[in-house]
């Protein structure tokens, strides 16, 4: 297979500049150091250990030495810290403690921290009649006051220091237990834990590489609040006379001792409850600083906070080319926007009249988003700096006070971002968070602010809005979610809208009554509109001018017609001819056998896949999937298309065993996949059967950024399979074969040890491929896989599955909601409507002589080849 000959302009775009290597040599260590506050409770923690192992050497009294004539002395130079009502020296005593509180915290956290977690992500893992039961006794603990059940629990094994390291230890289970639990339930329904289970990695395996890395954080949090915790916890017993008997010290003892002299002798307690409260502060300080340095993304911004904050200041810019018109909602001047040591965005102008749509396009990387972000004032980041001048309605954005930026948001600015799931508040309903704007901004009462939301989810054609208004986010669909951001966008009369990526993540239908629903709304209201996006069939539907940038710099701006008939610049170009567009294709050959029933590679019969679902009256079953039948031929591409909820991800998610009955699920009819020489079932396999299908039947996942495991390198990605089919065993082995896969997806070998976030869209997906190929699988399940790169990218990597398609012999199931894509690599084509399919054949036919009315509204919902105005 030939490489190209450049990465595209998205690949360029990872977290460093172009041609340079993302990763830095800081160890962790060294940015741990960057961390001021870490350094000061690492020094606090330094001289409690030193004071609790060398304490003999640095006390210059025994704890227990008596010296009545001396009791209740001042601190003076004989006795730092004064004496207690024995004589005894306070200071000496408060040093030689620190080796039992500090031993009793760091043993009873050990082991609340070992079996909480256990407990917590295995009963989160596994979900069910195991979960339930792992925190009924968990719940059950937990309901007993911390200090009452400690007390209990000493009572039991009898006072001393060993029974106050178990009762500390035991009630601080059920919080570390909570805690894994809590945030293991999320780290399990991510696409990188997904993407590892169907490569057939065991659940011991991704609870140790996967989930426990990525749960750390709050862990890490936890632990240092419980080894501070557990200091006092030990006072508190010893203060009681439970925990450190006499006369061995403790600082909760000497708090016990001190308790009838606290007028006459102040230093008795105020010494030790010092010790304990820097202690405290010291473990959290520390706490943080470990929490941030073992997170890859944390650490990239501690790299960027070693770099000085340039001032983010309104300049005064050069003169522009472009003229600004009169009735310009916003004007930009020679904005310039870095982070650290990069120039991101260099120097740009642009400006958008009212009732005018300025489209700004160009691949991930290019600045785009940054710029409208860093103009409007919602951009802030370590070490980040704006110049330039940005002028909103006759205000001055670059450098404004964050007060006057809030009172511009939302009123003069309306902003709707790319996945409505994230953009809204899961926990307020649609009511709640349509009139949120209106009441602080305008000043409406509540029911004022109601009738406004009522008629907003009008505007938008949201279907019933008096019920909708009690929904939450998760009760509506995509495309119902992206109506409601737009609703609130528009709550406050704004005079721009921005639409960051607004129809990236819908599907072809959604997207275009998306686009069309803005053009009219831009109709009525006379607003400026800046869509931003790296689709230029969206951006022909809506724009009426194009600014095309590059590398945080625009290459070209014009009129969308001129620019789609006769583009200036060589970039425009190539973005217009990587667009997909629907043309006629002759059908495809890969030298396959036509002996249908011998060569099928996989065949679904009968698939039906039905979830059992709360709702408001009961429980209800949703047909996921209904009688499904497809097949695939082996070397050929079978593509699978549809709206979002017709089923496509359902049948790729029961084929890799993602999806299988229990729990709610019931999964019927029949998989037939043929590896290895062998027809397999793929429904309830099990034992060797299942490794095999694990192996020879891969996946790629949409989104490769949700796919990747950020604790992990590229090497240790790829590495994974090979370690789980035992394809490879010695590091050395695995890292030559993970470069050779790099290698296959032209990749060089300085991606090895990038993370994720140090990669552009078009990397991460190229390293999701490699990994995918890592198992030497014949059948490869593309889910969606190309729907979130930008278009020269998605070209790429559609020649590269051609190209892989046609050296390895590879099956491919195509599961895709763009049409036109799916014409460029597929041979046979299944169109799916709530769960079923309504129309299978060639691609040539399907997609261009349809049968169905549901394929021809999907044909008519793509984006024109030529530029036509919503």
């Amino acid at each position: 297979m030939t490489k190209p000959e450049a990465i595209s302009g998205d690949e360029s775009a990872a977290g460093a500049p172009a041609g340079a290597e993302p990763t830095s040599t800081d160890s962790a260590w060294r940015l741990f150091l960057r961390n001021r506050a870490s350094v000061v409770g690492l020094v606090v923690i330094g001289v409690v250990v030193v004071c609790a192992v060398f304490g003999p050497l640095i006390a210059p009294y025994g704890a227990n030495e008596i010296d009545v004539p001396n009791a209740l002395a001042a601190p003076s130079w004989s006795h730092l810290f004064g004496t207690d009502d024995l004589g005894r020296d306070v200071f000496s005593r408060v040093v030689l403690a620190a080796s039992v509180s500090l031993r009793v915290a760091v043993i009873a956290v050990a082991i609340s921290l070992t079996v909480g977690v256990i407990l917590g992500m295995v009963a989160g893992y596994a979900g069910g009649v195991l979960d339930t039961a792992l925190m009924r006794i968990v719940d059950v603990v937990f309901s007993f006051p911390v200090l009452l059940l400690a007390l209990a629990i000493v009572a039991i094994l009898g006072p001393g220091v060993t029974s106050a390291m178990i009762a500390i230890g035991v009630v601080y289970i059920p919080i570390f237990a909570r805690v894994a639990r809590a945030d293991t339930l999320r780290v399990r329904q991510t696409q990188y834990v997904q993407a590892a289970r169907a490569t057939g990695v065991g659940t011991s395996r991704i609870l140790a590489r996967h989930v426990l890395p990525n749960i750390s954080g709050p862990v890490i949090v936890q632990t240092s609040i419980s080894l501070a915790f557990a200091i006092l916890s030990e006072a508190a017993l010893s203060f009681l006379g439970l925990g450190v008997q006499p006369p061995d010290p403790s600082w909760g003892r000497m708090l016990f001792d001190a308790q009838g002299f606290i007028t006459d002798a102040w230093w008795m307690g105020v010494f030790p409850g010092l010790a304990i409260l820097l202690t405290v502060f010291a473990f959290n300080l520390v706490g943080d600083g470990v929490r941030d340095v073992l997170d890859p993304r944390q650490r990239t911004l501690l790299r960027n906070r070693g770099h000085e904050r340039r001032p983010t200041v309104a300049t005064t810019a050069a003169a522009r080319t472009d003229p600004v018109p009169d009735d310009a909602v916003l004007s930009v001047e020679n904005l310039v926007v870095g982070v650290g040591p990069r120039e991101i965005v260099h120097g740009i102008d642009f400006h958008v009249a009212r009732g005018e749509t300025l489209g700004i396009v160009g691949e991930s990387g290019s600045g785009k988003s940054l710029s409208v972000l860093s103009a409007t004032g919602l951009f802030d980041a370590p070490s980040a700096y704006v110049t330039g001048s940005s002028v909103l309605t006759g205000t001055e954005i670059v450098g404004a006070p964050a007060s006057r930026l809030r009172a511009l948001h939302g009123t003069r600015v309306g902003f709707v971002f790319q996945d409505p799931s994230s953009s809204l508040n899961p926990l307020l309903t649609v009511e709640q968070q349509l009139t949120e704007g209106p009441r602080r901004h305008l000043g409406l009462s509540r029911q004022q602010a109601r009738e406004r939301a009522l008629q907003l989810l009008r505007d938008v054609h949201l279907p019933d809005p008096e019920s909708r208004l009690r929904a939450y986010p998760h009760q509506l669909s995509g495309g119902q979610r992206q109506r409601v951001m737009i609703a609130i966008a528009l709550a406050c009369d704004p005079d721009l809208l921005v639409a960051d990526e607004a129809t990236t993540a819908l599907d072809v239908t959604t997207q275009a009554q998306i686009v069309d629903l803005v053009a009219e709304l831009q109709r009525e209201r006379g607003m400026a509109v800046l869509w931003i996006s790296h689709d230029l069939g969206v951006i022909g539907r809506i724009a009426d001018r194009v600014m095309v940038m590059r590398d945080g710099r625009v290459v070209e701006s014009r009129g969308v017609a001129e620019l789609f008939d006769d583009p200036h610049d060589d970039y425009t170009k190539k973005l217009l001819d990587a667009r997909p567009l629907l043309s006629k294709v002759e059908q495809r050959g890969h030298g396959a056998s036509t002996d249908k029933a011998r060569d099928i590679a996989l065949r679904v019969d009968g698939l039906g896949v039905d979830h059992m679902v709360r709702g408001p009256a009961g429980r209800v079953h949703v047909h996921a999937a209904d009688g499904v039948d497809l097949q695939v031929a082996r070397g050929r591409t079978l593509g699978i298309v549809g709206e979002s909820g017709s089923g496509k991800s359902t049948v790729a998610g029961v084929i890799t065993g993602l999806i299988g009955s229990g729990q709610g699920t019931t999964v019927t009819g029949s998989i037939r996949v043929s590896v290895d020489g062998r027809e397999i079932e793929a429904i309830g396999a099990r034992g060797a059967d299942e490794a095999l299908l694990r192996r020879r039947v891969a996946m790629v996942f949409q989104d490769p950024a949700a796919s990747l495991d950020p604790r992990m390198t590229v090497a240790a990605s790829i590495g994974e399979p090979l370690r789980t089919h035992r394809l490879a065993r010695r590091g050395g082995e695995i890292r030559d074969r993970a470069e050779k896969l790099l290698s296959d997806v032209s990749l060089d070998a300085s991606f090895l040890d990038r993370y994720p976030h140090e990669m552009s869209g078009g990397q991460r997906q190229r390293v999701c491929i490699a990994r995918a190929l890592a198992s030497e699988p014949e059948i490869l399940i593309l889910d969606e896989s190309t729907a979130s790169l930008d278009v020269s990218v998605q070209a790429g990597v559609l020649d590269l599955l051609a190209g892989l398609q046609r050296e390895k012999g590879l099956t491919y199931l195509f599961i895709a909601h763009d049409l036109a894509v799916v014409e460029q690599i597929s041979d046979t084509v299944a169109v799916m409507q709530h769960g079923r399919v309504v129309e299978t054949g060639p691609a040539s036919r399907i997609l261009h002589e349809p049968e169905t009315e549901y394929t021809r509204t999907l044909l008519a919902a793509i984006p024109p080849a030529v530029p036509a105005r919503a």
